[in-house]
């Protein structure tokens, strides 16, 4: 492993020496420079930032970008929370629309390895770096000229960047968010939720699909404050990460319709039985079913979290051949696959669990379900998860019914 101590004078303008230890990688198409702690996992106290967990989160933008742009350009995309800039330079290098890019950060040697790594890959004419804080860049764009692309990846909570993101998305554009705060937004960090983003939630059997919903519905509403819409196109959550691509519209009737996709789900932890309430009125504490204590989910996003005719597109294009992106392209199959509509799931373990059984094949489950009339699919995080519009009556009497064969 080669390591590149002191000056970079050759490379790069700004601070002429690293005063930490970095390492030559490939990452997708792109050559990188990149920090190396063998000490210490990635985080925010890194002097530049850069997360080789991530890279499925660096793929998941190549292939959404270029889906979304395609048969059109993606004028100019922005990264104001570039790090070491590799989302930057593979989405100039990898998709075949990204024209201009402008990389901002407020670390100094973010931004040195940045102009280095935009320097390595000959992008030195089409990508601009610069050091900024992240607002503050993402305002001067709003002024100057909004982008087609804004992406938004702290290490944590987005949420202090949200309405200057949006502000700087043109529209019709893409914003790409993500968070990793993830304990905050399924419910398992209960007060977090609450204070940082106005959540009330709670820990369920589905709460992955909460993170997805709750991040959703929390740029919805803060587009909605602008005037804008911002409609979920690809939506998933993966190992430590959620990340959500948004379409960008203007208009008060958008914006009106946008909202109403998000709301409440009332969720029995007893017998599992969930309802979206149209209303927060119509809250019961008490489980229609059982008769237990309902916990309340929201404001989450209840509407679909996906096109599958942006699905698509990044299932049929070029890069789909790419083994880059075999692992992120498994992620989008099972997307594909998954119901849109049916904002939480139930694992087959839960229910054996209740049913004192051993859990049978979910494929048994979902075509026993499809036969008798329901909607029913897997799960892009987890195969053994069921969403249907079945009550949960039914599948526990499926999962019963197991237990007696």
């Amino acid at each position: 492993m080669q390591h590149y101590w002191g000056r970079l004078d050759e490379l790069m303008s700004g601070p002429s020496e690293i005063p930490f230890k970095t390492k030559m990688i490939v990452e997708g198409a792109a050559k990188l420079l990149v920090p190396v702690f063998e000490e210490m996992p990635a985080s925010s106290k890194m002097p530049a930032f850069y997360n080789p967990a991530s890279k499925a989160s660096r793929d998941l933008a190549v292939l959404a970008v270029n889906a979304y742009f395609r048969g059109a350009s993606c004028r100019l995309f922005a990264e104001p929370l570039a790090g070491a800039g590799a989302r930057a330079v593979r989405l100039l290098l990898e998709t075949n629309v990204a024209r201009e890019g402008v990389a901002g950060d407020i670390n100094p040697w973010a931004v040195a390895l940045s102009r280095t790594n935009a320097e390595l890959n000959g992008l030195s004419e089409t990508l601009r770096v610069e050091h900024s804080d992240a607002n503050l860049l993402l305002a001067r764009l709003a002024l100057e000229g909004r982008a087609s692309y804004v992406d938004i990846d702290p290490f944590g909570s987005p949420i202090r960047f949200l309405e200057s993101a949006l502000r700087a998305t043109e529209r019709n554009g893409l914003l790409g968010v993500s968070a990793t705060d993830l304990a905050a937004l399924s419910g398992s960090s209960r007060r977090t939720a609450y204070w940082r983003y106005g959540l009330t939630l709670s820990k369920t059997v589905f709460f992955k699909e909460v993170a997805i919903r709750a991040l959703a519905g929390v740029v919805a509403r803060s587009s909605s404050r602008l005037g804008l819409a911002a409609t979920p196109v690809v939506s998933a959550v993966y190992r430590h990460f959620v990340r959500v691509f948004f379409r960008v519209e203007r208009g008060k009737s958008k914006a009106y319709a946008a909202s109403r996709m998000v709301g409440y789900l009332a969720h029995c932890r007893s017998c599992l039985n969930t309802m979206k309430l149209e209303r927060l009125e119509d809250w019961s504490r008490s489980c229609s079913i059982c008769g237990h204590e309902n916990v309340l989910l929201g404001p989450i996003w209840l509407g679909p979290l996906t096109d599958g005719a942006i699905v698509q597109r990044i299932l049929s294009s070029e890069l789909a051949s790419d083994d880059t992106y075999s692992e992120v392209l498994r992620l989008i199959r099972r997307l594909d696959q998954e119901l849109q509509d049916i904002p939480w799931s139930y694992p087959i373990s839960e229910l054996s669990r209740r049913a004192k059984t051993s859990p049978p094949r979910p494929g048994e489950i979902l075509e026993k379900l499809v036969e008798i009339g329901y909607r029913a699919s897997a799960t892009h995080y987890d195969p053994s998860s069921i969403k249907t519009d079945a009550p949960v009556t039914i599948l526990t009497s499926l999962v019963a019914e197991h237990r007696s064969k």
